[in-house]
């Protein structure tokens, strides 16, 4: 294995489960790291605690130096998680220590109802305060419109339209390998197993690992569940929710994203 690897994802877009899967490849192991504030503060800040997550308070490049310190200790064959949107003192630094790139893509409704599920669970989260006292359909339409920091009072959450923007542009790297989680989750989340099995060859040969048909097999058999922010894991989750208030809503505020990413052939779902 002769690159270390890049695994970036949106929020809410199943991390952990891609994660699992290219654990499963020969030769391929997690760092260990995962680049967020409070991992950059122990460089950038010694001494200070971090005690909550809000990745949104990293700043490019102010971070930069203590960010490249971090990419620096991934080995070849190693790979550290981040949600981190397209930009280019990443994308420089990343080429010049040669990494390759796995992008995880997730349909933004199944996004927004993941997202609005989980941050009323994560205790530890700057934006917990704000969103635990509110109800479901108050969480879903902030998670696609958005909501300014000085309403949260901590950090703001951006709009689901502007988020998946930010980072489709990775998408167009020459080094990027591009996974739908639809794709990944197999028949137990309400998908294929031929196309589950045909994304991680594809990943293999992406890294240059030779991989046997059996070995595939058992990565496939071993993703689904089980990991601390796992929820449902279901494709089309959001059908189940989504009013038509959040569809008119979403369709207002992404305009065409949706046929942009490959999720819908127009706008009328």
């Amino acid at each position: 294995m002769k690159y270390p690897i890049f695994l970036n994802s949106i929020p809410k877009s199943g991390t952990h489960l891609l994660a699992k899967a290219l654990m499963g490849l020969p030769g391929v192991s997690h760092s260990g790291s995962h680049l967020e504030r409070k991992k950059i503060a122990e460089f950038v800040d010694p001494g200070v605690d971090f005690p909550v997550e809000g990745r949104e308070d990293m700043h490019i490049p102010n971070d930069m130096p203590a960010i490249e310190r971090l990419l620096a200790t991934i080995g070849p064959g190693q790979f550290i998680t981040a949600h981190m949107v397209f930009n280019y003192p990443m994308r420089k630094v990343m080429r010049e220590m040669g990494y390759k790139k796995l992008l995880l893509f997730r349909d933004p409704r199944d996004v927004v109802l993941s997202w609005a599920n989980y941050i009323v669970k994560e205790q530890a989260h700057l934006l917990y305060p704000f969103f635990s006292q509110t109800d479901l359909d108050f969480r879903i339409i902030s998670g696609i419109r958005g909501v300014p920091g000085d309403i949260t009072g901590t950090r703001r959450q951006e709009p689901v339209n502007e988020l998946m923007t930010r980072y489709a542009r990775w998408k167009t790297e020459d080094d990027a390998f591009f996974v739908k989680f639809e794709d990944l989750i197999g028949e137990k989340g309400g998908g294929s197993r031929e196309t589950q099995k045909k994304v991680i060859e594809g990943m293999a040969a992406h890294f240059e690992i030779e991989c046997p048909d059996s070995l595939i097999d058992n990565i496939c058999d071993s993703l689904f569940g089980g990991t601390y922010t796992f929820n449902k894991g279901l494709i089309g989750g959001w059908r189940d929710v989504f009013t038509e208030k959040h569809k008119s809503v979403f369709k207002e505020e992404t305009g065409d994203l949706l046929v942009q990413l490959g999720y819908e052939s127009d706008m009328n779902w």
